[in-house]
């Protein structure tokens, strides 16, 4: 009976069983079985050769990351199924190290081709080094986009971005390897890619690096990529995504029993105007958010970035269709790229459901890193300060290094006589808190820690706001750019009711109709974080650049040697009612 009963199954699906069996392998020796295909993914490593001091997260290893670590951890992960492992990055790989900044990204794309990655796309990041080589102050660069596209053209892999398109023709980039999706054979399975790349990149990136370029709109460019996608025969379909997207806990990692949050932003908007079954998952990059699946119509996964996890998700597949089973598609928890095992540390141990053991550094990209910092080696040897203790930083309200960056801004401008006649510096400072990249050890300080915390080349800036516009401001950064900056002088607070409220150091208002001196960054007056918007419509007069540094890490460069010891401020700037 049971042998009549086999013969009658061979004989009505014997054909299309074999057939789906030479397309879909299945796993461990198992042909037609059950397929398994893996994503592992990247997203903001921010040239990080080194890692990131987290101890709060590593435990006695204190790092996570570097790239020859990531490199290994991603090399071991892959060897599991190495016929069904996609690798990819969500974008933002420009802006780290001093090593990673003076050669314009380029031991970012040989990090890339010695691990072997897949796919990936590109950030707003991408955009920063405008031209090739130093460019001479006040001279408009040849080619704005020479060192990306440098860095493109070194790709031994595609890069997938479809919705940056050259002004005024409409037509998508040309850039070398550059393709606007692409259907890659995984093991027999046809794996669709799409890239997209937030259309506010040259508000968050240097405006020079993107001029003559039209970010366009997400849900019609994915809707589009999709269409063409499946219609060339994807099975699965994946969106490379750098685009907004935070959840309430913002970069901080989920706690016990947390089922995922309802993510805001670009992404949201995205996932929102997909169809059921468009695309089967999203890697996400740009908000350094802890996503890990969240309460969305389509799995999304992106890590805190620069390095420290790896994302992972399996998709469980149908062997007759290829495509993803109802429920198939699992985002993991991110992997941490472990130096040391610590049990006792948040993610370096056993506790931790995604610690997949201790990275091993992968050989070829120990040289890559060793070349790369071998040619700044002088200027790491300049020591600026003395650090007395740890000086940290980590994605969240306010950090004491955070605080240092802002009170070092302040201290950047010049003394000179206020109305009253008196000589005395600036009131206050804000920035945003993503400028600083980094934590300062306890020790030496060096020149090349400095570009390690504050790798961006801006100027200092100097805004005369009254009060009442500095409560203006800060209500708009909290309430509309859904931000909170590091400050200085001042103390800002959120209130329930929803209201943000900016009053002096010990809590009293400000006088609304009293003029301020502030010192910010050439980047928030040039439309960073959307500040344009409110900076911009201030008088000429109220706004001049402060010269006699090139940078405000320069003036830090020279405010850190003048103290010698440096010691963390305290916290309590930033206030919740």
């Amino acid at each position: 009976m049971r042998r009549t009963a086999l013969c009658l199954v061979l004989a009505i699906f014997g054909p299309a069983s074999t057939a789906v069996a030479d397309a879909l392998p299945g796993r461990a020796g198992s042909p037609g079985g059950p397929v398994t295909l893996t994503i592992l993914s990247t997203n903001d490593l921010h040239g990080a050769l080194d890692g990131i001091v987290v101890p709060e997260l590593a435990g006695k290893g204190e790092r996570l990351g570097g790239f020859a670590w990531t490199a290994g951890l991603l090399a071991r992960l892959k060897a599991e199924d190495p016929a069904h492992t996609l690798i990819v990055d969500a974008g933002d790989c420009f802006q780290g190290e001093l090593a990673v900044n003076l050669q314009e990204g380029l031991p970012c794309v040989r990090f890339f081709n010695a691990v072997g990655y897949d796919v990936r796309t590109i950030g707003n990041h991408e955009f920063d080094y405008v031209g090739c080589g130093p460019e001479a102050p006040g001279k408009a660069s040849g080619d704005p986009r020479c060192a990306l596209q440098k860095v493109l053209a070194a790709s031994s892999h595609p890069v997938v971005v479809t919705n940056v398109r050259q002004t005024p023709s409409g037509r998508r980039v040309g850039w070398p390897n550059v393709v606007p999706w692409l259907v890659k054979d995984v093991g027999g399975i046809r794996v669709g890619i799409a890239g997209v790349v937030t259309p506010n990149a040259p508000r968050v990136s240097n405006r020079a690096g993107s001029a003559g370029l039209d970010f366009t709109d997400l849900p019609g460019e994915v809707h589009q990529a999709v269409q063409a996608l499946r219609g060339a025969g994807a099975t699965v379909v994946i969106v490379l995504a750098h685009v907004t997207g935070q959840c309430p806990r913002g970069g901080s990692m989920p706690g016990p029993g947390d089922a995922g949050c309802d993510v805001d932003g670009e992404l949201k908007a995205m996932v929102g105007a997909l169809k059921p079954g468009d695309v089967d998952l999203v890697v996400a990059g740009h908000s350094h958010a802890w996503l890990a699946g969240e309460r969305m119509a389509v799995p999304v996964m992106e890590t805190p970035g620069q390095g420290m996890f790896v994302g992972r998700a399996r998709v469980s597949l149908d062997p007759g269709t290829g495509r993803a089973l109802q429920g198939g598609v699992r985002v993991e928890p991110p992997v941490p790229v472990c130096r040391v095992a610590d049990d006792a540390s948040k993610v370096c141990g056993a506790r931790y459901p995604g610690f997949a053991g201790v990275a091993v550094p992968l050989p070829a990209v120990v040289a890559v890193v060793a070349e790369a910092q071998a040619t700044v080696a002088p200027i790491c040897a300049e020591v600026v300060a003395e650090a007395v203790e740890d000086i940290l930083t980590h994605r969240g309200l306010e950090t004491p290094l955070g605080n240092l960056t802002a009170d070092l801004l302040r201290e950047a401008a010049p003394v000179e006589a206020g109305p009253d006649g008196r000589i005395h510096g600036a009131d206050l400072a804000f920035l945003n808190q993503g400028s600083v990249r980094d934590s300062l050890r306890k020790g030496t300080v060096t020149r090349c820690d400095l570009h390690r915390v504050w790798p961006f080349d801006d100027g200092l800036v100097e805004v005369r706001l009254t009060g009442a516009e500095v409560q203006r401001l800060a209500a708009f950064w909290v309430d509309t750019v859904h931000k909170i900056p590091a400050v200085s002088g001042v103390q800002i607070t959120r209130n329930r009711d929803g209201t943000t409220v900016v009053g002096t150091p010990d809590g009293q208002p400000l006088d609304p109709g009293k003029e301020y001196r502030a010192v910010t960054t050439s980047y928030l007056l040039n439309g960073g974080d959307r500040l344009d918007a409110f900076l911009g419509q201030l008088p000429e007069g109220r706004v001049r650049k402060l010269v006699g540094d090139a940078t405000y890490r320069d003036a830090f460069a020279r405010l850190l040697k003048a103290r010698g010891r440096i010691s963390a401020p305290g916290i309590g700037r930033i206030r919740t009612m």
